[in-house]
């Protein structure tokens, strides 16, 4: 339709060539249309917290009139962020590292590759709280991901947790992702002491909580108690509505390595081949 008018507008300027008509509403218009033509042909995307956006006439538009479409991504960022704040915090605006944080807060997965650069992000995060979200999101895709022997992400996973909650040991979200990761590695009743203190305000952290448990004990030979702790996880999954994503994968790597069968009404993800996943 663009290109159409564009087409409409330069056929109408040699009619009316040499009046005012032309200099004042024919030329503009054209020009106008002529940039959303170049615009929505052009291969543009513009990046922001990780997600991809249109950088067309249209977006631009948005944004001209106050509707920048980013905002959703930066309200969605700063809910994740949230719960890691404390009361002395600044007021939040978001920066490039904002930016980058989100990049791997919002990665779909984590690989091998990745770790030299979060590793060299979390160096030079200054913002305590925006530190504390990336660990914590970063260690819940390892943790969706079965545990392979040697895996660079579990010994990984060791060091960002230990950190995190030695930043902020009162933050009970942060004990539940420490024992779990204590739980992956073996060190079941660290693990159990641990998880005793985390955070089981939500469905999401109740679930996974009953899980690691259930790998701990799983760990210690105690197979009952590690079978009782996953039906209660997987009924959780079933209750409210839990039975997809990150929450399923998790779960599902817990049932491959305790050897539990997974619930036959979901469907069971595949390891992957690469080295890693995904946040909390």
């Amino acid at each position: 339709m663009d290109i159409v008018w564009l087409g409409v507008l330069s056929g109408a300027m040699p009619i009316y060539r040499g009046t005012e008509f032309v200099d004042t509403i024919l030329a503009p218009a054209a020009i106008v249309k002529m940039m959303f033509v170049i615009g929505n042909f052009l291969p543009l995307r513009a990046k922001v917290y990780g997600q991809r956006l249109p950088n067309d006439m249209l977006a631009l538009w948005k944004i001209a009139r106050g509707r920048d479409p980013s905002e959703e991504l930066r309200q969605l960022y700063l809910n994740r962020l949230r719960p890691y704040m404390s009361a002395d915090d600044p007021p939040w605006h978001p920066t490039g590292q904002s930016d980058r944080v989100a990049f791997f807060v919002f990665k779909p997965d984590l690989t091998n590759e990745d770790i030299p650069a979060l590793e060299d992000e979390l160096t030079h995060t200054a913002s305590a709280s925006e530190r504390l979200l990336l660990i914590d999101a970063a260690a819940t895709r390892i943790l969706a991901q079965p545990t392979q022997p040697g895996s660079r992400l579990d010994a990984l996973l060791d060091r960002l947790t230990e950190s995190a909650v030695a930043m902020s040991p009162e933050l009970p979200t942060l004990k539940g992702t420490r024992g779990a990761a204590l739980a992956r590695l073996g060190r079941h009743e660290e693990a159990l002491n641990v998880l005793a203190q985390a955070d089981d305000s939500n469905d999401f952290n109740r679930c996974l909580n009953a899980a690691f448990r259930a790998l701990a004990h799983s760990h210690a030979g105690r197979k009952k108690l590690a079978a009782t702790e996953l039906e209660t996880s997987i009924a959780i999954l079933r209750s409210h509505n839990l039975a997809g994503g990150l929450t399923l994968e998790i779960v599902s790597a817990v049932c491959i390595e305790t050897g539990y069968p997974a619930p036959k009404e979901f469907e069971t993800p595949e390891p992957s081949a690469q080295d890693g996943p995904s946040p909390t």
